[in-house]
Order: C-alpha cells, then structure tokens, then sequence
C-alpha cells in the first residue's frame, strides 16, 4: 500500500510539472485533473473507473474525427478511438477473469459533459479544446492505471501493460498542445 501511494505521488507530482492545462479551455477537464484521482482498491471500482475513461477517450476521438481541423489531431484521434477501443476488449476480459461484472456502458455526468462541451466548442476552438481535454484525460489515466499495476489480478495485470501506450498517448497530445 505505502508502494502504491508512492508511486502515485510520485506519477502526480511528474504530472502537476508539466505544462499547465488551459483553465479557459477545458475548465471541467482541468478542474478535476490527475491531482485529484484517487487510486482504486478494488477490481469492480478500477473497472468503472478504467471504463468511463475508454470511453470518454473514444467518444470524444470520434467527435474530434468529424470536427477537428488539423489533419495531425484527426490522426490523433484515430489512434485514441483504435487503441482504446482495443483497450475497452481487454479490460472487459481482464475483468470476467477477476469476476467483476458491473462495468459501466454509458459516460458518467462528468465525462458526459466533457463531451457535450466539445461536441458545442466553436470550429476555431476545437482542436484546441480537444487536445486540452485529452491532456487532462491521459495525465488521469497514467495515474490510475500506474496506480492500480500495483494490486494483484487479472485488471492489475492490464493495467501494467497498458501504462506504456498510455504514456505514448500522453506524450503524443502534449506534443500536439503545444
């Protein structure tokens, strides 16, 4: 536990030095940033919490495929819907095998309007609302998932070996904000 605790400090406090997240952008997204994620202790509420992530990430990708006017955030968001959409397939046998069932098929209120924010967001915003977003997002995502590669199980396991590509993702969007 205290292992645990550390690496999330530590995964936080990489996170909270990096660029700040513009408040006038995304201010859902960077109000409830990485900083405040707590890490899970159980597989069922990794699960809910890995899952409204997925989807949010593919959500708001295929919005951004539709909306976005840069080629380089359209491929982005490509990459987000493929990659998570492959993620969402493995979680989902990761946690059958840990016995969990309860995973959430629809956004929660606060992803939910995330969503609803970028699907309103002016043409010459958006890009870069997205890309705010998808910072916020993966800064969260690196913590939870690094957060959680600690416990034991099936969901731990996938959490470990998606840390990678969600660091990948993380590194990928902060080239893009810039």
């Amino acid at each position: 536990m205290k292992r645990s605790f550390l690496l999330v400090t530590a995964a936080l406090a990489f996170v909270l030095a990096g660029p700040a997240i513009s408040q006038e952008a995304a201010p859902e997204a960077s109000g409830s940033g990485a900083a405040q994620i707590e890490i899970p202790s159980t597989p069922q509420e990794f699960a809910m919490m890995a899952a409204q992530s997925n989807m949010f990430e593919i959500e708001s990708s295929r919005v951004a495929l539709e909306k976005a006017q840069q080629d380089a955030v359209r491929e982005f968001a490509q990459r987000m819907v493929d990659d998570h959409t492959m993620a969402s397939q493995q979680m989902m046998q990761a946690a059958q095998a840990d016995a969990v069932t309860d995973v959430p098929q629809t956004l929660d209120a606060r992803h939910q309007e995330m969503l609803t924010q970028l699907q309103n967001a002016a043409p010459e915003q958006f890009d870069s609302q997205y890309l705010q977003m998808q910072l916020a997002a993966h800064q969260e995502a690196v913590a939870l998932f690094e957060g959680y590669a600690q416990q034991e199980g099936a969901l731990a396991d996938f959490a470990e070996t998606t840390v990678p590509t969600l660091q990948e993702h993380l590194s990928m969007v902060q080239d893009l904000a810039q």
